[in-house]
C-alpha cells in the first residue's frame, strides 16, 4: 500500500495490544492476529487488510534485521580476555546491544579500555558515541603513550647539587600522604567495583525474573481469554436459545394466524367459486340467447334474399315488355313521319294550287272538292296525331315508371348490399362474442383449477408446520 508509514514487528504488536485495551475493533479477530504476529507466523490477505485498515500503516511481519553496534564485538572481547571488570562490561555490552543510554562514567571506562587495548588517540566525546541525551558534555579525553625523558647533556665539572633537608621531608610527608590518599581510591574503587559486579549479579536475577513474570503474565492473558471466549459463547448459546423459544412462539402465532387465514380464504374461495358458476350460467344463457339471435337473422335474410330475387325477376320482365312496347313505338314514329311527309307534299301541292287559282277557274270546283278531300284528310291526320301524342305522352309516363323501377332496383340493390354487410358484421360480431366467452370460459376454468390448487397446498401446509415443529424442538432440548 503506497503512501502508508510502515511498521515494524515490535511496532505493530504494540498497536494491536493498544486496539484491544482500547476495545476499537473486533477483539477475537485483533486477538487471533497477535497470536499469529507473536509467533512469526503470516496473516490471512483479510486480516492484513483489516489490520492495515486499522492501523492506517503497513508492516512487516517478519522481524527487520537491525544494523550491529561496531562496539559490541570489541566489548565481548574485552569480556573474554578478561581485561577489565566483567560485571561491568557485561552491563555495558546489554546497554549497547539494546540500544540504551551510558552512564558518563561507564562510556569514560569503556574508552579507556578500548584506548589502553588499541594503544590509539580516541578523539571523541562520548556524547557523540552514546547520544546526546543520556550523557552530559565532557571534554575530548586524549590518551598517550608514556614517552621516555631524553637526556639533554652531561652537567659540568665540579657541579654538586646542594643538599636541602626541610625539602626533602616536605617531598616525602608529600609522597606518603598521596601514596595513602592512592590506597584509599584503591580500596574505595575495589569496593566499588564489588558493588558494580554485585548490581550485574542482580540485574540479570531481575531479568530473569522479569522473563518469567512476561511468561507467566502471557499465560494468565492466554487462559483470560480462552475465558472471555467460553464466556461469549456461552451468552452466544444462551442468547440463541431465548432466541430459538421466541420463534417458537412466533411460530405457534404464525401458524393459529395462518389457520385462520386459510378458512377465510376457503370461505372466500367457496364464493368466489359460486359467483363464477353463476357468471358461466349466465355466460351460456347469453350464448344461446345470441345464437337464437343469430338463427333467426339468418331466416329474414334468407326470405329477404328470396324477396328481393323475386322483384328483380318481375323488374326484367317489365324491362323486356318496355322494350318491346319501344320498338312498336318507333314504327309509328316512322310511320308518322311517312304522313307528315305526305302532308309537307300536300301542302306544297296546295300552295301551287293556289297560284294556279287566277289562272285555273275552271278547277276550282274540283280544287273545292279536293279541299274538302284534303280537309277530311287533315281531320283525320289531326286525329291521329293527337293519338300519337297520347300514344307518346302514355310512353314518357311508362319511360319515367321505368326509370324509377331503375333507380328503385338500384336502391333495393344498394339495400341489398347494405343488409349483406350487416349480415357479414353481425356474423363477425357473434364471431368475437363466442371467442370472447370461450376465453371468459377458459379464463374461468383456469381461475378454479388454481383455487383447488390453492385450497390443496392450504390444506397441506399445517401437515408441513407440524413435521418442521419437531426437529426445531430437538435442536432446542440438544442445546439445553
Amino acid at each position: 500500500m503506497t503512501g502508508l508509514k510502515h511498521l515494524s514487528l515490535s511496532q505493530t504488536i504494540q498497536k494491536v495490544d493498544a486496539l484491544i485495551d482500547n476495545g476499537n475493533g473486533d477483539a477475537g479477530r485483533l486477538y487471533h492476529i497477535l497470536e499469529f504476529l507473536k509467533n512469526n507466523k503470516p496473516l490471512y490477505r483479510s486480516d492484513k487488510i483489516y489490520l492495515e485498515n486499522k492501523l492506517n500503516a503497513s508492516f512487516s511481519v517478519e522481524d527487520e534485521p537491525e544494523e550491529e553496534n561496531p562496539l559490541l564485538p570489541k566489548i565481548k572481547e574485552l569480556i573474554d580476555s578478561g581485561n577489565g571488570d566483567l560485571g561491568r562490561l557485561q552491563s555495558i555490552y546489554d546497554a549497547v546491544a539494546s540500544n540504551k543510554p551510558l552512564y558518563y562514567s561507564d562510556s569514560l571506562y569503556l574508552e579507556s579500555k578500548l584506548n589502553s587495548q588499541n594503544n590509539v588517540h580516541v578523539v571523541e566525546s562520548s556524547s557523540e558515541i552514546y547520544g546526546d541525551d543520556a550523557l552530559p558534555t565532557s571534554p575530548k579525553i586524549t590518551i598517550e603513550p608514556e614517552n621516555p625523558k631524553k637526556i639533554q647533556g652531561t652537567m659540568p665539572k665540579g657541579w654538586s647539587v646542594e643538599a636541602r633537608p626541610e625539602e626533602l621531608e616536605k617531598i616525602t610527608k608529600d609522597i606518603l600522604d598521596e601514596e595513602k590518599k592512592i590506597k584509599n581510591q584503591q580500596k574505595i574503587n575495589e569496593e566499588i567495583n564489588h558493588q558494580r559486579s554485585n548490581l550485574s549479579h542482580l540485574i540479570s536475577h531481575r531479568k530473569e525474573y522479569e522473563e518469567k513474570i512476561t511468561k507467566e503474565k502471557s499465560l494468565l492473558e492466554s487462559q483470560i481469554k480462552e475465558e472471555r471466549i467460553k464466556i461469549e459463547t456461552q451468552t452466544k448459546l444462551s442468547n440463541e436459545i431465548i432466541a430459538q423459544k421466541e420463534e417458537l412462539e412466533k411460530v405457534k402465532k404464525d401458524r393459529a394466524s395462518i389457520i385462520k387465514k386459510i378458512d377465510s380464504e376457503k370461505t372466500k374461495i367457496s364464493r368466489e367459486l359460486l359467483s363464477q358458476k353463476r357468471q358461466l350460467a349466465q355466460a351460456q344463457l347469453e350464448q344461446e340467447k345470441i345464437e337464437k339471435q343469430v338463427t333467426r337473422e339468418q331466416e329474414l335474410l334468407a326470405k329477404m334474399a328470396s324477396e328481393q330475387k323475386l322483384r328483380l325477376l318481375e323488374q326484367a320482365q317489365i324491362a323486356h315488355e318496355i322494350k318491346s312496347r319501344q320498338a312498336e313505338l318507333e314504327k309509328t314514329k316512322q310511320d308518322y313521319d311517312e304522313i307528315v311527309s305526305q302532308v309537307k307534299e300536300e301542302k306544297a301541292k296546295f300552295a301551287e294550287s293556289e297560284k294556279l287559282k287566277k289562272l285555273i277557274k275552271s278547277q276550282e270546283q274540283e280544287l273545292i272538292i279536293a279541299k274538302e278531300n284534303r280537309l277530311d284528310l287533315i281531320n283525320t291526320i289531326a286525329k291521329e296525331k293527337e293519338l300519337i301524342l297520347k300514344k307518346t305522352e302514355e310512353e314518357k309516363l311508362k319511360l319515367k315508371s321505368q326509370t324509377e323501377l331503375g333507380k328503385q332496383l338500384k336502391k333495393e340493390e344498394k339495400a341489398y348490399d347494405l343488409l349483406k354487410k350487416k349480415r357479414e358484421k353481425i356474423e363477425s360480431q357473434i364471431k368475437i362474442k363466442n371467442k370472447k366467452l370461450k376465453e371468459k370460459q377458459d379464463k374461468l376454468k383456469k381461475q378454479i383449477a388454481e383455487k383447488n390448487k390453492k385450497l390443496k397446498s392450504l390444506a397441506k401446509k399445517p401437515s408441513e408446520k407440524k413435521i418442521t415443529k419437531k426437529p426445531v424442538q430437538k435442536k432446542i432440548s440438544k442445546m439445553k
